[in-house]
Formats: structure tokens, sequence, C-alpha cells
């Protein structure tokens, strides 16, 4: 059987509840194609989410080992070291997968028409992951940034404010949410959310992300 076809049965055991044939089909994707991404990345989604933790970090080793510049891979990576209270580690790992994701976007710019293909393929696969785990405020985080990147404002705005939602101590989602009202011309809201922001990066100890709201803030009171 193709991996392809294993996959779609294990996402459906998953919506039934059946974790642990969905993980037995998703081992299977990846020893029949040990490229086969998807498989990597359903499997590591799903351990966070039992919070077996440990086993979805081997998981993502193995994944980065087929493919150094998974973005997805470093997104899932930021949220295992986050659940093992590892705040600067994961923080990195966040901030590698956005760089890396910023790189690949970049070389696809000379051409319009494959860039935004780009854009929509990362919105469906940030997607994928918030409906593996409603409660991922990094999947949420990811996909308004592609919105972002997608000229989409709107949505970016909804997606972040979910985001902080889901996890009112994320100080980066603050960032992006004053971002997409900034994109959407609204000064005095973007105003208001990074100063909220900069209370949440302040107390977390988020130097990086505060001076980055902070001089946002400056630029809109210039």
């Amino acid at each position: 059987m193709k991996p392809e076809e294993l996959f779609k049965q294990a996402l459906l055991h998953f919506k039934n509840g059946q974790t642990e044939e969905a993980c037995k089909k998703l081992s299977h994707t990846i020893e029949i194609d040990s490229k086969f991404e998807d498989g990597y990345e359903a499997l590591a989604v799903i351990l966070i989410n039992q919070d077996k933790i440990s086993e979805a970090v081997q998981i993502i080793a193995e994944w980065l080992k087929i493919n150094p510049n998974a973005v997805m891979a470093y997104t899932n990576l930021s949220r295992c070291l986050m659940r093992q209270g590892k705040i600067p580690e994961a923080e990195e790992a966040q901030a590698k997968a956005a760089t890396l994701g910023w790189r690949q976007a970049a070389g696809l710019k000379p051409q319009a028409e494959p860039a935004a293909v780009d854009n929509l393929e990362k919105i469906e696969r940030f997607k994928k992951v918030i409906e593996l785990d409603p409660a991922d405020v990094l999947g949420y985080f990811s996909l308004g940034n592609a919105y972002l990147d997608a000229y989409k404002k709107d949505l970016a705005r909804q997606t972040f404010e979910k985001a902080v939602q889901v996890d009112p101590e994320h100080s980066s989602s603050y960032y992006g949410l004053g971002q997409a009202w900034e994109a959407l011309g609204n000064k005095e809201k973007a105003t208001e959310i990074y100063k909220q922001g900069i209370t949440v990066a302040d107390k977390k100890g988020d130097m990086m992300t505060q001076r980055k709201m902070e001089a946002r803030l400056r630029t809109l009171k210039a």
C-alpha cells in the first residue's frame, strides 16, 4: 500500500479516537518511504498531544535527517521544547522555522505565481496542524504569519486573535496581531495590542519580542 493511502487511513483513525492505530499506520508510512514527511509531521503532532515528548523529539530528529530545512519540523520541535519548559530553546527553534520559511519564500519571489502557490501550501499545512491539535498556539501563530505573507490581512488578524486566546502568554502572537492590525490600517488597535504584548513579554523575559513591539510603538507614534 502506498504511504499516501496509509496516511489517509491514519488521519481517519485519529479523528475517530483510535490514536494507537493512527500511530501504527503513520509509523508504517515512514517505514515504506523514509522521505514521506507528512508521516513524520502527523506522528510527531499526535505524540505531542499525548505528552510523549521524548518520542516526538526522536521522530522530529529522524525527520530533520532526511530534510534539515523542514519548517514544520522546527515548529514542532519548538512545541516539544516549550512543553519541557525550555523556553529560550523553544523560541530559537521557532525562529529557525520562521527563518527557513522566509528564505524559501524569498527564493520564489522572482516568480510571482510560484510564490503565491507556496503561500497557499503553507496555509494548508498549518491548517492541518491546527486540525490535529486545536490548542496548538504555534500552529495558529504560524498560520497567522502565512496569511500575512499572502496578504490575507483579516484572516491573519482572526488567526492571531485565536492564538492569543489559546495562550495569552505567547508574546510573539501579540506581535503578529499588532502587525495584522497595522496591515489593516488600524494604528490605534495595533498600539493597544503592542502595549499588551510588551507587558506579557516583560513578564516572560522575552526581550527580543518585547524590543520588536517597542520599536513598532515608536514607529506608530512618530
